[in-house]
């Protein structure tokens, strides 16, 4: 086995922590653990009393996700997959007897019990789809969205089933995707979340509560409300931030909408990016309440934390979990919260704080079961400037026992408005167990620096951003870190973009990997399930009001000048960014005579190589390796 591949082995390999929940009494845990074996991911359930060294391990499918605990503490609630191809099945469990109980088929999101512990709340697709194998006719503004494909074959409804009777009721049937249900004290109706709804073609969302005779009533609408809790005389919802102008806010809803963040500028949520299959690491949608606070995670720079916020009276916060890590948030009970934290060399693992005594207890050590990475990688921290630019933050992951230049690769990330930070980056592991070093860069359009600074680059992609890069590259050379004639860069999404964008405006790299790019705003605007919003959002107007700046900023228009060979990789069920944009430029660079070569991932979509198929996690990894090894 070559010295590349035993560097992919190592990261597939690795065992994850995918999700988990509390149980009432705050002492024990159930978690979801996955481990690949082949061209399948296992997923097992697992439960036992935190602290404790012995766990029970449920075998009831190939992959066991969604753990929910009742309210007494006695079941399970979770969903359960036999393969890949079959849909989840809602279980329950007895966790004295060890008797599995299948309630329902076809299910999606976590169960959520009733406050009696009688009923469980779970979305489900309509009874009745569209065959997209055969002709079907499409009347929603916007038809597709990445990750569900056709929105009329994945219109979630949302249901309830009596435990003891196994008696099911459909509570909506409206061409909506509902779903993150909460219930509303006295368990007779739920809150929940409503999008893209048939008319929308902009992101609306809605704040919606549903009674269990059906009856509908709005509560609040948002461009990205995100995750919803019940409250004694309300309900709180989080908003991400991303199709704001402000940063991701937790709001109470009740006769009144009030922002209880807006006057501690936090950034809820938050999204330091990582690129492990765990849920939890994108922005998660649950929300805790803990009394008369809730439990939210924030974006603090490159790093996440956890902070405890008032629901009511006067605006306040205080940081219950924060370090030189990121923590997620996962469950709260009897004075407790579960959370995971993982940082640049770690993946998360889970832990239990009381929140009156500030004390951890460790649930889970995935970092002794992942022994085949060999040498955690330098972390090297720096600032650095553009001319007549801010500070930007700058990692360097220098490879174990190495010194002196190495060769180096200029990672980019997601977003724009993401942030590399303590977390742990898959491909950049991968890069650093094969020789590389790895920069990895904040530029400005970043989050986590202010509302200012994320904006910076609206109006101007591939200008402030590209010369913040560069900074860092120059920055990296001069500093005795990376060498200058072994220089790689490579990036998803708006990584992909930038990384289009450099190799069609410098020469100074030697290899370019982009992985599902943008690189033509003017088709994307309406061929993306985001492209009538997003992309006027971020230039400035439509494109009858900004059509230079749809030119001036997209890689197409200079691709003919690109000499840096390229492997451009697109998943084929990309809404997001669609393969169309990808097959654009590399017609552009086969047509300008550089070296280019296309990867496909048939099924995936816009994330597909971060948590798709195991084989398209496999074949990116495989594919961004050797093509860094061939031409740095």
């Amino acid at each position: 086995m070559t010295e590349e591949r035993v560097a992919v082995a190592a990261i597939e390999a690795m065992t994850l922590v995918h999700d988990a929940d509390l149980a009432p009494d705050g002492g024990a845990v159930a978690w979801c653990v996955s481990a690949v074996a082949g061209d399948t991911e296992a997923i097992a359930l697992r439960f036992g009393r935190a602290g404790d060294q012995e766990f029970t391990q449920v075998r009831a499918g190939v992959r066991n996700t969604d753990p929910a605990w009742s309210p007494d503490g006695t079941r399970l609630a979770f969903r359960s997959e036999e393969d890949g191809d079959e849909p989840a099945r809602l279980m329950v469990l007895d966790v004295a007897t060890m008797a599995l109980t299948t309630l329902a088929h076809d299910v999606a999101g976590r169960p959520v019990w009733s406050p009696d512990g009688r009923l469980l709340a779970y979305q489900a697709p309509p009874p009745d789809v569209p065959d997209p194998v055969q002709p079907y006719r499409v009347t929603r503004a916007i038809g597709w969205q990445d990750g569900l494909g056709l929105v009329d074959a994945v219109a979630l409804d949302l249901h309830v089933v009596d435990v003891a009777t196994g008696e099911h009721r459909r509570l909506t049937a409206d061409q909506w995707v509902n779903g993150v249900p909460s219930w509303l004290p006295g368990s007779a109706e739920l809150a929940y979340l409503a999008t893209c709804g048939p008319d929308d073609w902009d992101p609306v969302c809605r704040v919606r509560v549903v009674s269990l005779d059906g009856t509908v009533r709005d509560l609040a609408q948002a461009p990205d409300f995100f995750a919803v809790a019940a409250l004694p005389d309300g309900v709180a919802v989080t908003s991400l931030g991303f199709e704001t102008e402000d940063l991701g806010e937790l709001l109470v809803v009740g006769a009144e909408v009030e922002n209880r963040t807006a006057a501690l500028e936090l950034d809820v949520n938050g999204d330091v990016i990582g690129d492990l299959p765990v849920p939890f690491t994108n922005p998660d949608p649950r929300l805790l309440v803990a009394g008369e606070d809730a439990l939210v995670r924030v974006q603090a720079g490159d790093r996440l934390e956890i902070h405890r916020v008032a629901l009511a009276g006067p605006p306040q916060s205080t940081p219950v979990v924060a370090g030189t890590f990121c923590a997620y948030p996962l469950a709260y009970a009897a004075g407790k919260l579960l959370y995971a934290k993982g940082t640049v060399n770690a993946a998360p693992d889970l832990w239990l704080r009381d929140l009156d005594t500030g004390a951890d207890t460790r649930v889970t050590d995935t970092a002794a079961e992942n022994a085949g990475l060999r040498g955690e990688p330098e972390l090297i921290d720096f600032w650095v400037s553009a001319p007549d630019g801010p500070k930007v933050q700058a990692k360097f992951l220098r490879p174990h026992g190495k010194t002196g230049p190495v060769p180096t690769v200029l990672l980019i990330h997601g977003g724009p408005k993401s942030a590399f930070g303590h977390v742990f980056f898959g491909d950049a592991q991968l890069l650093c167990h094969a020789g590389f070093g790895v920069l990895m860069v904040n530029p400005r359009g970043s989050r986590g620096y202010g509302a200012d600074f994320a904006d910076a680059i609206t109006g101007d992609w591939g200008v402030d951003d590209y010369a913040d890069l560069m900074a860092a590259v120059d920055a990296a050379v001069e500093q005795g870190y990376a060498d200058p004639e072994r220089l790689g860069v490579g990036g998803l999404s708006y990584g992909g973009y930038m990384t289009s964008w450099i190799v069609s405006h410098t020469n100074r790299f030697r290899a370019a990997v982009v992985e599902n790019p943008v690189t033509n705003f003017w088709s994307m605007y309406g061929t993306s399930d985001i492209g009538l919003t997003f992309v006027p959002k971020i230039l400035g107007g439509t494109p009858e009001t900004a059509f230079e700046t749809y030119v001036r900023c997209s890689p197409i228009t200079t691709a003919h000048t690109c000499r840096t060979p390229t492997l451009i990789m697109q998943g084929e069920q990309d809404h997001r960014c669609p393969p169309e944009q990808s097959k654009q430029f590399y017609a552009a660079l086969r047509r300008a005579g550089c070296v280019a070569e296309m990867l496909l991932f048939p099924g995936a979509s816009h994330e597909g190589a971060i948590n798709g198929p195991v084989p398209v996690r496999r074949a990116q990894n495989e594919a961004l390796l050797e093509w860094m090894v061939r031409y740095v």
